[in-house]
């Protein structure tokens, strides 16, 4: 099975300004580099776990500027 880690940076207005796809083999890669991304974020505030899925960051007003979620891919073959 493949897992994605999918960054999505925001605008000011609240709109999605770009996203990344990065795909892994393993759910343990996919986790280690999401907690590596998680902690090059200095400022700005974290909400939410690695472990749950899914972790968002945002400034000090509250508005939402990142989010880093995992997923896995289904393949049909």
């Amino acid at each position: 099975m493949t897992y994605e880690i999918e960054t999505i940076f925001y605008n000011n207005l609240g709109g999605v300004r770009t996203r990344e796809f990065e795909l892994f083999d393993t759910r343990q890669q996919a986790i280690k580099h999401m907690r590596y991304k998680a902690s090059k974020r200095e400022h700005l505030k974290k909400q939410g776990a690695v472990k749950e899925g899914c972790v968002k960051f945002v400034d000090d007003r509250g508005i939402v500027k990142e989010e880093i979620k995992i997923g896995a891919l289904l393949s049909t073959f």
